[in-house]
This record gives structure tokens, C-alpha cells and sequence, in this order.
């Protein structure tokens, strides 16, 4: 009993230790910037940019992998040309979005307890597959534009299914969240200004 109490004992001395450490490494990356809303706006744009660069992915995989029961207008090969570089110029412009976004939420990464429970778990996995192809996508598209492969896998293949993969990712994430987005879109500014500190500001997202 009393290893046990001691163990208990060395638990949950380090656990308070840890909490507050989070505590203090959130204060000081505290800004004024990193609020649920800024997060919100943030991931609008990031948002709207991965979905319109998965539209336009789409329409080039399928004009070069046509299915048989989907006609595309091939000959309207300015339509390709308008999509395709509406494809690279929003891609490329999601590289500062990203890192807009993971700024914003950065001393997320130092909240303690890391974990609270078996869905936030799953929550966390699933965040960690979001950002994992959301960094993947837009810098394997850059790399193909400049015709450098540094991989030995098939890059339109990998980047295809990469794709679905984010978009699913992203419909999760913000499905798991949209309560908090719809109220931080609605409301004032004022009400979400304050420094994103170990219990306020901008949530996992």
C-alpha cells in the first residue's frame, strides 16, 4: 500500500509540474494574434485553398485517366490551362497559409494533459494525419513544378491519393470543431482578442 501510495504520490508531483510548465510555455508564446478567431479566419482561407486545388487536381487526373462514364471537355484546352495554373498558384500560396495557421495554434502543442481521453486520442492521431498531408501535398507539388524528385514513388499517383486523404482529414477536423468555428465567426472581435494562454485562445484546429 504503501508503494503504491508513494507511486500515486510521484504521479501526481509530476504531473503538476508538468501542468505548470505547460501553463508558463503557453503565457509566454501568448499574442494578441493567437485567438480562436484569427484561428477561424485562418482556416477559412486554408480551407477554401485546399478545395479548390482538389477540384482542379481532380479535373487534370481525370482528363488523363478519363472514366468511361464521365465525358470531359477535352478539346477546351484552355479550360485545362486555367485550371492547372489556378492549381499551382493557390498550392503554392498554401505553403504561408499552413505556416499562418500552425503559428497560430502553436502553444496548443505544449497544453498538458496531452491526452484526456481515448476520442481526444483519436483526435490528436487523426490532426497529426491532417497536418502530415497538408504539409505533403503543397511541397510534393512545388518540387514537381520544378521537375525534381527526390522519391522514388509515382508522384501523381501519391499526390491523387494524398488528396482524398486530406480532404477526408479536413471534413473530420471540421466537423469535430464547427461548433466553436460558427461561434467564433459570429462573434465580436473583442470577445476573442485576448492572448491565447493555457485556457483560452485558439483550440486544436
Amino acid at each position: 500500500m504503501g508503494s503504491a501510495g508513494g507511486t500515486g504520490s510521484i504521479t501526481e508531483r509530476l504531473s503538476a509540474a508538468l501542468e505548470s510548465r505547460s501553463a508558463r510555455v503557453q503565457r509566454a508564446l501568448g499574442s494578441p494574434l493567437r485567438t480562436t478567431r484569427m484561428t477561424v479566419v485562418v482556416g477559412r482561407l486554408l480551407g477554401a485553398a485546399f478545395a479548390i486545388c482538389f477540384v482542379t487536381g481532380l479535373y487534370s487526373h481525370l482528363l488523363q485517366d478519363p472514366l468511361p462514364w464521365l465525358p470531359l471537355p477535352v478539346a477546351a484546352t484552355h479550360l485545362y490551362g486555367w485550371t492547372q495554373g489556378t492549381h499551382v498558384v493557390v498550392g503554392s500560396a498554401l505553403i504561408p497559409l499552413l505556416l499562418a495557421k500552425l503559428w497560430v495554434v502553436f502553444p496548443k502543442l505544449f497544453a498538458w494533459p496531452a491526452v484526456r481521453s481515448l476520442p481526444h486520442l483519436l483526435e490528436r492521431a487523426s490532426l497529426a494525419a491532417l497536418v502530415a498531408t497538408a504539409l505533403m501535398e503543397p511541397i510534393t507539388g512545388i518540387l514537381n513544378v520544378l521537375q525534381w524528385y527526390p522519391w522514388d514513388f509515382s508522384f501523381r499517383r501519391t499526390h491523387f491519393a494524398l488528396a482524398w486523404v486530406l480532404i477526408g482529414a479536413m471534413t473530420v477536423h471540421i466537423a469535430v470543431h464547427l461548433p466553436t468555428i460558427v461561434r467564433a465567426w459570429h462573434a465580436e472581435p473583442a470577445t476573442t482578442s485576448s492572448p491565447a494562454g493555457p485556457h483560452q485562445g485558439a483550440p486544436d484546429e
